[in-house]
């Protein structure tokens, strides 16, 4: 990678035609010299992290979406007793070939400027599957092969919505129906501080309650985001309580050297446990444990309509630009950072 560093990560939610607010974050992000070193996208995540990975950034992307229309993403599938989908995702492959959204040469090689990590769920099994452009820092289950288009089409696959895409004869669906946003990948690839990107209100970050839905597809989309929402709980559920637990193993680490130094002291022998941060724990013991950061998650304030899932117009994209703008701006400060020009 043209960037060794895994510091710090970006986690891309699902959402459709709402991945504009993503641009808005990123333009946030960049303004306030915060550039990712590892993405992780889910659906239209994996769209913008390829196109991160290509080389674009916040301006770049931003033209990409302004561009952006209904047309150019899906059609409607004609004939519903041939496949069990509603809409046809074959515009979408053309337009990330013919407008420049991605530059797989660049994304492969030494060149791409992130760690990319794309999800998508296996149909016949329901595994997640994380396929990524580089290895690992610690033991997992991601693939490591060359990305291709059909691995960020696999990724938008929204079920009954759009069809299954093959890859490796196999069939995969979006990866947000499992996992909307993944931290573990991030966490996997090396991460230290994660800025995650989630498209639904998070927990009193806003008023949650949805409109009625009027038609089968915005049930759909209402039961979906619910459940996308509940695995990103779930996840943060699980990371709070691994820190937890790395705080236990960090006491009872700093125990063991307080009575390892008063036996010493009592025996006469002098401490050879070196502490270099004088912090009570000897280095040996402290090493293995680290505690990570609470995730910075940008998420709005009330729900963003379901129909802007299959909706991409100009006027929707520079209201979700500006939203995703402003929310990032309010995690940014609630999670104690500087605004610059304030």
């Amino acid at each position: 990678m043209a960037n060794e560093s895994r510091k710090k990560a970006l986690v891309l939610s699902g959402g459709g035609g709402r991945g504009a607010y993503h641009v808005g974050v990123v333009k946030f992000l960049e303004e306030h010299d915060w550039f990712p070193d590892v993405v992780v996208g889910t659906s239209i995540g994996a769209v913008n992290g390829a196109a991160l990975a290509s080389g674009h950034n916040a301006h770049s992307l931003r033209a990409l979406w302004g561009r952006l229309r209904t047309s150019d993403v899906q059609k409607p599938h004609l004939n519903l007793l041939d496949g069990n989908f509603l809409l046809d995702t074959s515009p979408l492959r053309q337009t990330l070939e013919r407008e420049g959204w991605v530059n797989f040469d660049r994304v492969n090689s030494d060149q791409s400027p992130v760690h990319l990590r794309v999800t998508a769920t296996e149909v016949n099994t329901g595994h997640l599957h994380v396929f990524g452009n580089s290895d690992d820092v610690y033991p997992s289950r991601m693939r490591r092969e060359p990305l291709s288009l059909d691995h960020i089409i696999a990724s938008c696959s929204i079920p009954i919505v759009y069809p299954a895409t093959p890859l490796y004869g196999q069939l995969y669906w979006d990866g947000a129906t499992v996992a909307n946003t993944p931290l573990g990948p991030a966490i996997d690839a090396g991460a230290e501080e994660i800025v995650v990107v989630i498209m639904t209100p998070w927990e009193s970050s806003g008023d949650r309650e949805t409109e009625t839905p009027n038609s089968i597809l915005s049930a759909a989309s209402i039961t979906l985001e619910w459940a996308l929402l509940a695995s990103f709980q779930a996840d943060m559920k699980m990371f709070r309580r691994v820190n937890e637990l790395v705080k236990l193993q960090l006491e009872n680490a700093r125990l063991r050297a307080e009575n390892a130094l008063l036996k010493n002291q009592v025996q006469g022998s002098p401490s050879v446990a070196e502490d270099s941060d004088q912090n009570g724990i000897p280095d040996v013991l402290e090493k293995p444990f680290q505690m990570l950061p609470e995730p910075i998650i940008v998420a709005p304030r009330r729900p963003i309509p379901v129909d802007r899932i299959i909706r991409y117009t100009e006027d929707g994209h520079e209201q979700l630009f500006e939203a995703g703008y402003k929310d990032a701006k309010r995690a940014w400060r609630l999670a104690g950072h500087p605004i610059e020009g304030e």
